[in-house]
């Protein structure tokens, strides 16, 4: 896979960026922020033993528990980065592990194109990956992520896909349909929040694990559902604010969000509003419904109305990079901002590379598609009798553009370079 550039003068220019390396918040969950102190601290050097190249916990229900640091450092930004409780870090390590085996791509593009497949292994087992609004890349490439995932296990012999493209009807239409089709498994992000918990809960009602990813909390993880797999939105909220009373320090900032009520923007945008320093003011929360072109209105008219806005927080970074800056230019104003982004697409790590504006500030972390790899392998260690944890909690580490460079040499603009996908389907994906 393809590594990062880090260059000495990279690293130079960030020890004037003046935030920490390493900061905590909350007990559970350590976050590193790449930034000014990144380096030697001048303390005596031991040496340490070098680490195994696969990181291993055993194994149980179907599956290994094991991966290889170099899969978990270049999904995760670092091989430590797995879920704290013992069990969760096994279904990772399983679902991750996964990535590493051979599947025929072929069939893997042919299915992503098509909406679904059978797999050709004459296995028994139908699964599910149901979307309430698919249709923009991240949610594309976890799609591919999916059917990747899917064909590691010979015993699925059919993948089925549906979008409901934002049609609440559909998305329960889709799902009842699924449940009649008695699917094995389904896996799910909930952009209707709490309003999904009926089809969901009669899905476990009929014996059909229900997993969602990318933080797709509703109420009743275990109960309604079988598991919830991400970082806590809430932390990411934090970190978002930790950079912003660094780097913003006073003024105005704005929050960007996907489409209303859904629980990614949900969880980080009510947990960075009360850590932000009392003279950082939030002066607008507007959903996007993660479209560059929706991005480009709604930044024009905030900026229209706060021409001296300062930063801005959001999950998307791509669309940030087209929408965003589109409506900067527009305008007639430099970029001239701090963003905190949730998702590392190389487009949006290019772009700052391109402008070379000292001016501009931006921070990220991983997009995380991988990890609807685990909710897949946490159902089907469900499937064979696993207890789930009801969250599999990944910490996260949010890292400097100008420390750790997200425009990553090869990849497709729209891609994110922490996938698991194969840098030569994604070109298939994105010629």
């Amino acid at each position: 896979m393809e590594g990062r550039k880090e260059s000495e003068a990279s690293r130079k220019r960030s020890q004037r960026v003046g935030v920490p390396a390493l900061f905590v918040l909350g007990a559970a969950l350590a976050l590193a922020l790449v930034s000014a102190s990144s380096g030697s601290t001048g303390s005596k050097q031991t040496t340490a033993a070098k680490p195994s190249a696969i990181i291993s916990t055993g194994k149980g229900y179907g599956e290994v528990y094991a991966a290889k640091r170099s899969t978990l450092a270049h999904t995760l930004f670092k091989a430590t980065l797995l879920p704290k409780n013992p069990t969760a870090r096994n279904i990772a390590l399983a679902g991750l592990g996964r990535a590493d085996r051979k599947v025929n791509l072929d069939l893997a593009l042919k299915c992503w194109k098509n909406n679904g497949c059978d797999t050709g292994t004459g296995g028994k087992l139908k699964v599910a990956y149901l979307e309430q609004f698919g249709e923009y890349v991240y949610r594309q490439m976890s799609k591919m992520e999916f059917i990747l995932q899917a064909l590691t296990y010979p015993q699925v012999g059919k993948i089925i896909y549906s979008s409901a493209h934002v049609d609440f009807n559909k998305a329960f239409a889709d799902w009842k349909a699924a449940i009649a089709q008695h699917v094995d498994l389904i896996v799910t992000y909930p952009d209707f929040g709490d309003a999904m918990i009926p089809v969901m809960k009669q899905a476990t009602d009929a014996g059909i694990p229900v997993a969602t990813y990318a933080w797709g909390y509703v109420t009743g993880p275990g109960t309604n559902y079988l598991t919830v797999v991400g970082e806590d939105t809430c932390v990411t909220g934090k970190t978002y604010a930790y950079v912003m009373n660094n780097q913003v320090k006073s003024g105005n900032i704005a929050f960007l969000g996907g489409f209303p009520g859904n629980p990614l923007s949900e969880g980080w945008q009510k947990c960075e509003a009360p850590a932000l320093n009392p003279n950082i003011h939030v002066v607008a929360k507007e959903p996007t419904n993660w479209d560059p072109s929706k991005v480009q209105q709604v930044v024009a008219g905030i900026l229209a109305k706060y021409p001296d806005i300062k930063g801005w927080s959001y999950e998307y970074g791509l669309g940030m990079g087209q929408g965003g800056y589109a409506a900067y230019k527009a305008a007639g104003k430099p970029f001239n901002t701090v963003l905190t982004l949730r998702t590392d697409d190389v487009g949006m790590g290019c772009l700052f590379d391109k402008l070379k504006n000292p001016k501009l500030q931006m921070y990220y972390t991983s997009s995380f598609n991988s990890h609807i790899r685990v909710a897949f392998t946490a159902a089907m260690m469900k499937l064979k009798g696993a207890k789930i944890p009801p969250t599999i909690v990944f910490p996260i580490e949010m890292q400097n553009q100008r420390v750790r460079d997200s425009c990553v040499k090869g990849y497709p603009q729209e891609a994110s370079g922490t996938s698991l996908i194969p840098l030569s389907l994604l070109h298939k994906m994105y010629p």
